[in-house]
């Protein structure tokens, strides 16, 4: 009920707990209806998120600058890109069609699709049917990744 008053005429989050603002990344869909995905206090043991989207969406933002000083071609690195928009989704608690996960892979479509498809079947996304668009697919980190992600995040800010 709290997500749902937080919803400017946008349909987009305009003030989420962590204090950022609409999500960073034009990529992402707020779907509202989406099971709760928190992380803080679950009965199932799940670990404190060591960072907040708004930092996750920074680093994201830090990777494009590259390409600003280098070209796009040399960091090309889309498997990582899209765990990292789908990590800061997870904690805005947002789902990401396939559509929007490929634009935030910064490759053309087939490069991340073909992608989606490996990182699916090595478990690391899930795919998810829209109940509302037989048409559209979600993607999410299975909770193994976000886990990994978690420790990740948490190693990285015990090594600053």
């Amino acid at each position: 009920m709290l997500a749902r008053l937080n919803i400017d005429d946008g349909a987009r989050i305009a003030s989420m707990p962590d204090g950022s603002r609409t999500p960073a990344s034009p990529f992402i869909e707020d779907h509202m209806h989406a099971p709760g995905r928190g992380f803080r206090g679950e009965s199932d043991g799940s670990a404190v998120a060591p960072v907040s989207a708004a930092q996750v969406r920074t680093h994201i933002r830090h990777r494009r600058m590259r390409d600003d000083y280098f070209g796009p071609d040399i960091f090309a690195d889309p498997a990582w890109d899209m765990m990292l928009d789908l990590y800061a989704a997870r904690l805005e608690r947002l789902r990401v069609s396939v559509s929007s996960l490929c634009i935030a892979a910064a490759v053309p479509a087939t490069t991340a699709l073909r992608w989606i498809k490996t990182l699916t079947e090595s478990g690391l996304f899930e795919r998810r049917e829209d109940p509302h668009d037989g048409r559209r697919i979600f993607v999410a980190l299975s909770d193994e990744a976000t886990q990994a992600m978690h420790r990740y995040f948490h190693r990285i800010a015990a090594d600053v």
